[in-house]
């Protein structure tokens, strides 16, 4: 698959699914957990509240792994991304990034209002395609 062809397909993943496995690095040991994920284009957005063990992990070390997708497709197996990226967190969230979180609905405009909530952007280094019909899962540089 040629470079184009794999972002549109990858698009399309992070546009169609939400959650997915988030891992953290904890004492040397991988912490993963269930988040819900938005994008913009190809850059993840996900929220936290402050103090959270994930906070404090992405702060010492902000390489992540991330699951997405898992769609059932029938007779091709089950599609998902696998994502390797770095994590920053914004001190705030600028009106870019409250577009993209504000479909996360109730619970992340109570976290902002109680201003106990923290951002997370994934800026992705390097992500493949699982399980896509007949093509090898090569990683891709972004």
């Amino acid at each position: 698959m040629n470079r184009e062809d794999f972002t549109k397909e990858l698009q399309k993943i992070l546009d169609d699914n939400n959650i997915g496995t988030m891992a953290t690095v904890r004492d040397n040991k991988p912490m993963s957990r269930y988040m819900y994920f938005y994008n913009d284009g190809l850059t993840l957005y996900t929220y936290t509240r402050k103090g959270t063990y994930k906070v404090e992990d992405l702060e010492k070390n902000p390489n992540t792994h991330i699951l997405l997708g898992y769609e059932e497709r029938e007779g091709l197996g089950e599609r998902y991304v696998e994502i390797e990226g770095k994590a920053s967190l914004p001190e705030d969230v600028t009106p870019d990034i409250d577009e993209v979180m504000a479909k996360a609905g109730e619970l992340y405009e109570k976290l902002k209002g109680e201003d106990d909530m923290q951002a997370i952007r994934i800026d992705i280094d390097e992500v493949r395609i699982m399980n896509d019909g007949g093509n090898a899962p090569e990683p891709v540089d972004l």
